[in-house]
């Protein structure tokens, strides 16, 4: 699992790209639209999947796919993820968000 991924990202109102690292259940990234993410996951399912939490943060001036802008204040939120470990490039994956869903898909760029 430990490497670095792009994932594509549609929602409401756009669609953005971002670059993570899972790095022995740690997880960082940020986005095009300005957004920065932070957490951790577990292999769940004898290691077909994982699980865990992102925290998304937007910051003042940027607004997000899902429409919600930042216009005062950062918005942070805790997203749940549950994720298959070989991600396919082709295979969309809908996270749900406070500020609405997301359809994300992942490829792998290279191992860390």
């Amino acid at each position: 699992m430990n490497g670095f991924y792009v994932a594509y990202f549609t929602g409401a109102t756009g669609s953005s790209m971002g670059m993570f690292i899972f790095q022995d259940g740690a997880i960082a990234g940020a986005d095009a639209g300005g957004g920065r993410y932070d957490g951790s996951y577990k292999l769940v399912d004898s290691g077909a999947s994982i699980e865990g939490i992102i925290k998304f943060i937007l910051t003042i001036g940027n607004q997000s796919i899902t429409g919600a802008a930042a216009t005062s204040e950062p918005i942070s939120i805790d997203v749940p993820i549950k994720l298959p470990t070989d991600f396919n490039r082709s295979d969309v994956h809908r996270i749900e968000t406070e500020l609405g869903p997301i359809n994300a898909k992942f490829e792998k760029v290279r191992d860390a």
